[in-house]
């Protein structure tokens, strides 16, 4: 910091200041108190004069009153020379009633007009008579000249003390403040500001104003030394930096440039030539333009600039670019408003993002096994599909039938082969303008475009349905299956996607349920008496909602029969609904309908209270037989807990034994870790499970091995034929009998099946021979007659 170098006089240094206005002020101060006291003591002096003159006449009065009264001339004289000796009197004169009595003065000159001083003199001896006057004038030169030489001693005295007073008090000043503060600027004159030297505080000053007034020229010198320190630093670290953004622009990946308003590019770094392919140019990087570059959209990337430039913000876009050979890249251009009609812009190749993102959108709308469209690739062709045209076209939903059983059985990388190669039949039998789309697991739409017809799609189905219905050769087994296809036209049918595939959803539904005997390969076209049919399941499912909700499901029981001793065994529990209005629905209507909107659970709790109830009275009764409960799919295991069915066994003041529970292949189709520890866990605690419908399976034999049970149940339609081969039965006796294994046989209605199947050693069975399902009130005549006549007939 350079020092103060120009020349300083005495007269402008603060001691002579400090001095000089001491002294003024005190002069002034002085000779104004001078002037004040000449005034006080001229005035006091007029004052004290006109008292003694006033009582010099009180001591003459009561002798010229005698003089005035008695007209005596002589002693009227004498008053007049003696009142003449006072130096301060200058004239006195003395007058009857009548006339004068006597008059003098002293001969000396008077200067000032004062008026003489009168007083009017009475008879001392009779009150209140006027016999005269006596009139005096002061020698008010000879007063005022007394006056003066008191003023000016008392100015003398008073000029002395003010001098004494300037002296003191300048050398106090000096000596105190002046003195202290010239020290205190010669020290921070030879100071140096950026060293690291302090002020320091003249002796005997630091608890006054100077040392607090050093220690802040300390503390600010030390923030100023700080401040250089951190300025030196910051211009340090800015030219790092602008070395670095220097070396950052010039080596950088990303194009960096700063253009105007109209594209015209200022400045740029090499990666920004190299990302944009701008042709090399010889003229300066001013003559070039951002639109130089072969932009898919060069007006997109301006209005981005004037966006950005209008709304003082960082704008943001992803461009397509095209290269000289024919090649693209997409970059991510960033811009950024510098404030002075210029932006600055970020160029980043974004391509393998976008490329990514597009096949993102693919895999979106597409099946990634079939290749495919999705059910979202379905709707968004469709809306492409009306946008192009309005002809007539088909939609095709086709199902495969079994497929989940080929996964069940065979895993799922076999049902994955399987898929394909159904995906590529139909992709062979598909027109060239025909849409395919895989919507669920083993469902397939079809888009006919070219085929709006009836008669042609019916061609075309039949024709589809015969290729799927071959055998599929995969890595472990042939394997066969059908399908069914429900099928909507368009425009008769709707005219919106949404309501085409509910259409050719509900046929398909149809489809299902044709599928019996010898059909094969069913297909329907959309009816609109299929959705009279759904709105009935819908208003059946509002009605099934009311029925569960008041109990209006009843059980009826059909007896199991000991075909050994022809003794009644137990019964099993069947759920039956008597419609108020419909009449009597049948379970395989109902079930599906309360496992599909969520009931199953209410209703399985309400039957298995229902049956123990029914039990625990009977047992009362003296009738001791066990009821079976079916158990389906969707009630294991959150709906009927293990806990859950023994706690209701328990409340009810049952065994056990007193309850079985049948299951059907379905529930084993399930999560088989789950099943199996929820069939264990009630094993455990002593309950019996059967195995129901045996033999109907796709691979029911598998499960035996697989699954802890104790009973199979043969299903009716094994038992019906077999009056024409009874070796597929006997030798389920036989295999079961191995495992150890008690078999019931279903849908016993002739003695001659009775007969055989008591022959093979077959353990229970029940059926229409023994009796029909009957209500609870009736079932104790029922059990009396079976015992009655079927151990009769067994002996």
């Amino acid at each position: 910091m350079a020092k103060h170098n120009n020349t300083m006089y005495w007269w402008n240094g603060i001691v002579f200041r400090s001095l000089a206005a001491v002294t003024l002020l005190t002069a002034l101060i002085g000779g104004l108190s001078s002037l004040m006291l000449r005034e006080q003591v001229v005035a006091r002096a007029h004052t004290d004069a006109q008292r003694r003159l006033e009582e010099l006449l009180d001591t003459v009065e009561n002798t010229a009153s005698v003089a005035a009264f008695a007209n005596d001339e002589q002693l009227a004289r004498e008053v007049v020379q003696g009142l003449l000796r006072n130096t301060e009197v200058r004239r006195v004169s003395i007058h009857g009633a009548t006339a004068p009595l006597a008059d003098a003065d002293s001969s000396q000159p008077q200067n000032t007009r004062h008026p003489p001083i009168q007083r009017r003199l009475m008879s001392p001896f009779k009150q209140g008579e006027y016999i005269g006057e006596i009139r005096l004038e002061a020698h008010w030169n000879a007063i005022y000249r007394q006056v003066e030489a008191d003023a000016q001693h008392a100015m003398l005295l008073l000029s002395a003390q003010t001098w004494l007073m300037i002296f003191g008090t300048a050398g106090m000043v000096f000596w105190v403040v002046v003195l202290p503060i010239k020290v205190i600027s010669d020290r921070l004159h030879h100071l140096d500001a950026s060293g690291s030297d302090a002020l320091t505080v003249p002796e005997g000053y630091d608890k006054t104003e100077l040392g607090r007034l050093v220690d802040d020229i300390n503390d600010l010198k030390g923030r100023l030394i700080s401040t250089l320190d951190q300025e030196r630093a910051l211009r340090w670290q800015q030219n790092i930096a602008q070395r670095m953004y220097q070396d950052l622009f010039d080596h950088s990946t990303s194009g960096i440039f700063v253009a105007d308003l109209q594209g015209q590019l200022l400045s740029f770094n090499p990666a920004f030539v190299e990302l944009t392919w701008l042709p090399p140019l010889p003229s300066e990087p001013t003559d070039r333009r951002l639109v130089d570059a072969h932009w898919d959209e060069a007006g997109q990337l301006l209005q981005l600039i004037e966006h950005s430039t209008q709304q003082h913000e960082s704008c943001a876009a992803d461009l397509l670019l095209h290269g000289p050979r024919s090649d693209e890249r997409w970059l991510n251009i960033v811009v950024l408003p510098l404030g002075d009609g210029t932006v600055q812009g970020t160029v980043t190749d974004v391509t393998a993002r976008k490329r990514e993102e597009m096949s993102a959108r693919r895999l979106a709308v597409t099946d990634p096994l079939t290749g495919f469209a999705n059910r979202e690739g379905l709707f968004q062709a469709h809306a492409c599909l009306n946008a192009a045209s309005d002809a007539p076209f088909a939609v095709v939903m086709i199902d495969l039938e079994g497929f989940r059983q080929i996964n069940d059985a065979l895993g799922f990388s076999v049902g994955d082969q399987v898929l394909l190669m159904a995906a590529n039949r139909i992709r062979e039998a598909a027109h060239p303008d025909s849409f395919l789309a895989r919507v669920g697991g083993d469902e397939f739409v079809i888009i006919l475009r070219s085929l709006g017809e009836h008669d042609t799609v019916e061609t075309w189905i039949n024709n589809l349905q015969t290729r799927l219905s071959k055998p599929y050769k995969t890595d472990t087994t042939p394997i066969s299956m059908g399908s069914s296809a429900g099928i909507a036209l368009f425009p008769h049918d709707g005219t919106d996607i949404q309501n085409l595939l509910h259409c050719a959803k509900l046929a398909l539904g149809s489809a299902h349920d044709s599928r019996h005997g010898v059909q094969t390969n069913p297909y329907l076209f959309f009816h609109p008496e299929l959705l009279k049919q759904a709105e009935y399941r819908r208003r059946l499912e509002d009605d099934l909602r009311l029925a569960v909700e008041q109990r209006e499901l009843k059980l009826v029981f059909q007896p199991i029969v000991d075909l050994r001793t022809g003794l009644l065994a137990g019964a099993e529990a069947l759920l039956r609904w008597q419609h108020p209005e419909r009449g009597a629905i049948s379970p395989e209507v109902f079930i599906p309908l309360a496992e599909r909107i969520g009931l199953i659970g209410e209703i399985g709790r309400q039957v298995l209270n229902e049956a123990c109830r029914q039990a625990a009275h009977w047992r009362q009764d003296g009738l001791d037989i066990y009821v079976s409960v079916n158990v389906s799919a969707s009630q294991i295991p959150e709906e009927l807990p293990p806990e859950s069915i023994l706690e209701t066994l328990r409340r009810h003041g049952l065994p056990s034994q007193a309850i079985a529970l049948e299951i059907t292949e379905g529930v084993l189709m399930g999560n088989i870790s789950v099943v199996q520890n929820w069939i264990a866990q009630l094993r455990a605690a002593g309950l019996r499970i059967y195995l129901d419908d045996f033999g109907t399976g796709y691979s029911s034999l598998s499960y035996l091995k697989r699954f802890p049970m104790d009973t199979v149940k043969v299903d009716k339609s094994f038992i019906m034929d077999m009056s024409d081969d009874h070796t597929l039965v006997d030798a389920i006796i036989t295999m079961t009998g191995s495992l150890g294994l008690t078999v019931v046989a279903e849908g016993i209605e002739e003695i001659e099946q009775l007969d055989l199947l008591r022959a093979m050693g077959c353990g229970y069975g029940q059926g229409y021979l023994f009796s029909r399902p009957v209500a609870a009130a009736d079932f104790m005549a029922t059990a009396r007659r079976i015992n009655t006549d079927m151990a009769r007939s067994a002996a």
